[in-house]
C-alpha cells in the first residue's frame, strides 16, 4: 500500500520528467530562435511573451493559482464561469494598456491578443487539474504544449528556407498560438467531469472571495515579475534590443535551474492546500527546502563551468557575449531557487501576503539598482551594462530570500539545527527511492 511520502515522491518524480523533457525541447525551440531570428529577433519575441506574462497577472486576479486552493472546496461550473468572464475582460483592457504605453512591439498587438486569450483558457483548465491534484494529467498536457510548439516552429522555419523567404517572428508566434489552442480543447474534455448544473447562487459572494485571494497572489507575481523582468525594460532603453537578446539567452539558461525545484513546488502547494497538519507541512517544507539547496548549487557549478566558446557553437557566435549575465545570475538563481519552498509553503496556507511583500523587497533593489547603477554600467558599454543587470538581479533575489526566510521562521518556530542536512533526510529519500524502485520492479514481473 502506497505511503503519503511514496505517493507524493511519484508525483514529484513524474513532474520533474515531465519538466526535464519540456525544459529540452524548449531549449531546442531557444536554439531555433537564436540561430534563425539572431539577438534582435530574440530580444523581440522577449518582449512579446513578458507582454503575455503581464497580462496573465491581471487575468490571474480571478483564477490562477487560487483556483488549486479553492477547487477542493468550491462550485467548479461557478470557478470556471467567474474565471472565464475576467479573463476576456483583462486581457481586452491589458492589451490596451500595453499598447498604449508601447511596453510590446506594437505590431505584434493583434498577435498577443489571440495568444493570451488561448493561454488563458488552458491555465484555467490545468488549475482544475492541478486542484484535484492529477498532476500526471496536468504534467501530460504541458508535454504535449511543449512538443507541439517545438514541432509546428521547426515545420514553419523549414518551410521558409524551402521557399527561400526569410523568416520572421511572426511564425514563432503562431506556433506558439496554436500549441496553447490544442491542449486548451483537450483540456475542456478532462474538466468536463467536475462541471455540474449552472448554478449562479452565490457566485457575487466568490467572486469577492476569488478577488481576496487573487490580489494577493497576484500582487505577489506582478511584483515577482517585475522584479525578474524589469531588466528587460531598462536593458532595451539603455543599451537595445540587440542586447535585450543576449541578455535573455542568458537567463534562459541560468533559470533551467529551476526545473527540479517548480516541480518540487507544484506537489508541495497541492498538498498543503490539501493537508494543513502543521507539523507535517513544515517537516515537508524543510525536507524539500534541503533537497533543492544540494541541488541547485551542484546545477550552478556545472552552468559556471560552461565555456563561452561552447554557447557559441550551439546558440550563435554572436551569443557567447551571454556567459557574463550567466556568471552574474546564478547566485541569485540558487536564492530564489530555495525561496520558491518557502513561498508555496505559505501559498498553500493561502498567506499570499507573505509572497507579496517579499516580491516587493525585491522590486525595490531592482528598482532602486536598475536606475542607478545601470545607466552608469551602460556608459561603459553594453557588456559591463549585462553583467551588471545579472548583480541587480541576485541582489534582489536575495532580499526577497531573506524575508520569506525569516516569515518561515517565525511561523513554523523552525531552528538553525533544522536546516541542517542529516543522516536521515538521506535516509528518508533513500528509503523512498527504494521503495518506488521495489514497486517498479513488482510491476515489470
Amino acid at each position: 500500500m502506497p505511503t503519503k511520502n511514496s505517493t507524493m515522491f511519484d508525483k514529484i518524480l513524474n513532474t520533474f520528467v515531465t519538466r526535464v523533457f519540456s525544459m529540452l525541447m524548449m531549449f531546442l525551440v531557444v536554439i531555433i530562435n537564436t540561430n534563425t531570428f539572431g539577438p534582435e529577433g530574440t530580444g523581440t519575441i522577449a518582449l512579446v511573451i513578458l507582454g503575455l506574462t503581464l497580462l496573465q497577472v491581471l487575468s490571474n486576479f480571478v483564477g490562477g493559482t487560487s483556483l488549486v486552493f479553492l477547487t477542493p472546496q468550491k462550485n467548479i461550473f461557478q470557478l470556471l464561469f467567474l474565471s472565464y468572464l475576467w479573463a476576456v475582460v483583462s486581457n481586452l483592457g491589458g492589451i490596451t494598456l500595453l499598447y498604449h504605453f508601447k511596453l510590446i512591439p506594437t505590431e505584434y498587438a493583434l498577435h498577443l491578443l489571440a495568444i493570451t486569450l488561448v493561454y488563458s483558457v488552458y491555465y484555467i483548465h490545468v488549475g482544475i487539474i492541478q486542484g484535484k491534484e492529477e498532476i500526471r494529467r496536468f504534467n501530460a498536457l504541458q508535454l504535449l504544449q511543449v512538443g507541439l510548439l517545438l514541432l509546428s516552429l521547426a515545420g514553419a522555419v523549414l518551410v521558409c528556407k524551402g521557399a527561400h523567404r526569410p523568416p520572421t517572428v511572426d511564425i514563432y508566434l503562431y506556433a506558439f498560438l496554436f500549441s496553447y489552442f490544442v491542449p486548451a480543447a483537450i483540456s475542456c474534455f478532462h474538466i468536463a467531469k467536475y462541471v455540474g448544473k449552472p448554478d449562479f447562487r452565490g457566485m457575487g459572494k466568490l467572486l469577492v472571495e476569488m478577488l481576496k485571494l487573487g490580489f494577493w497572489t497576484q500582487i505577489a507575481n506582478l511584483t515577482q515579475l517585475l522584479t525578474y523582468r524589469l531588466n528587460y525594460y531598462l536593458i532595451e532603453g539603455f543599451v537595445g534590443r540587440k542586447s535585450l537578446g543576449l541578455y535573455e539567452l542568458g537567463t534562459r539558461i541560468s533559470e533551467a535551474v529551476w526545473v527540479f525545484p517548480k516541480s518540487i513546488c507544484l506537489v508541495q502547494y497541492a498538498r498543503i492546500s490539501n493537508n494543513h497538519e502543521h507539523e507535517y507541512a513544515k517537516n515537508l517544507t524543510l525536507g524539500l527546502f534541503k533537497i533543492v539547496l544540494v541541488f541547485s548549487l551542484l546545477a550552478v557549478l556545472f552552468l559556471w563551468a560552461l565555456p563561452a566558446s561552447f554557447i557559441a557553437w550551439v546558440f550563435g557566435p554572436e551569443f557567447a557575449a551571454s556567459k557574463p549575465v550567466i556568471c552574474s545570475l546564478l547566485p541569485g538563481v540558487v536564492f530564489l531557487a530555495c525561496m520558491s519552498v518557502l513561498s508555496h509553503h505559505f501559498a498553500g496556507y493561502g498567506k499570499y501576503w507573505i509572497n507579496a511583500v517579499g516580491s516587493l523587497i525585491g522590486l525595490a533593489v531592482t528598482a532602486v539598482l536598475g536606475f542607478t547603477w545601470l545607466p552608469a554600467a551602460a556608459r561603459i558599454g553594453a557588456p559591463e551594462a549585462l553583467r551588471t543587470a545579472g548583480w541587480i538581479s541576485s541582489a534582489a533575489y536575495f532580499a526577497s530570500f531573506v524575508f520569506t526566510l525569516i516569515c518561515f521562521v517565525c511561523h513554523t518556530s523552525a531552528t538553525g539545527r533544522d536546516f541542517i542536512i542529516t543522516r536521515a533526510d538521506w535516509l528518508l529519500l533513500k528509503n523512498i527511492l527504494h521503495e518506488k524502485l521495489t514497486a517498479y520492479r513488482t510491476r515489470k514481473k
